[in-house]
């Protein structure tokens, strides 16, 4: 990468981490937007609205389910993220706080992932922006939704209902039985 290129990048970066920072308060956001939704620790109501239209998309058990079933497993692995959120250490919490904040904000989501609202995305929509993401020549937009994706896809497989999916039968009893003895 030339310097020029760098020079771009890094300005772009800091523009769009200054926007972060004066876009709410001019889009009418307040501070209570950054508060974790009630029965979560790490969550807030941003980050369950882009989480709800991850989960059926990459991990695509969910999306066959009915309705009831669908929106008592998103309800599930929405905590399963929020407790796996809430065990990182400060600095890591501080970085996946800057990406979340980053695909709140409305004009600068629609700029960089191409969805106006999480809660209207079609499976589409979200699947263009990951693969976008995904191959994407900036190493921090892949980081971010390399992270997206394994938050979404562990906080779904540690869940035993899940394990038959992908053909894990569970512990072993015998060892299960020792460790937890």
């Amino acid at each position: 990468m030339s310097r020029r290129s760098l020079l771009k990048v890094g300005f772009g970066f800091t523009a769009a981490a200054a926007c972060t920072a004066i876009l709410p308060g001019l889009a009418g956001c307040s501070s209570s937007d950054k508060i974790a939704v009630a029965g979560f620790r790490f969550l807030n109501a941003g980050d369950v609205a882009l989480f709800s239209a991850l989960i059926p998309v990459v991990v695509s058990d969910v999306a066959v389910l009915d309705a009831a079933q669908r929106t008592q497993r998103i309800h599930t692995v929405l905590g399963n993220i929020d407790a796996a959120c809430s065990d990182l250490v400060v600095h890591q919490q501080g970085e996946l706080r800057k990406l979340m904040d980053l695909l709140a904000i409305g004009l600068l989501r629609r700029l960089l992932t191409g969805v106006g609202n999480w809660s209207d995305a079609s499976r589409q929509d979200i699947e263009a922006f990951l693969v976008r993401w995904r191959s994407s020549r900036f190493a921090t937009l892949t980081a971010g939704v390399n992270a997206l994706m394994k938050l979404t896809s562990v906080g779904y497989y540690v869940l035993p209902d899940a394990w038959p999916a992908v053909g894990y039968p569970g512990p072993l009893k015998y060892v299960y039985d020792a460790a937890n003895s």
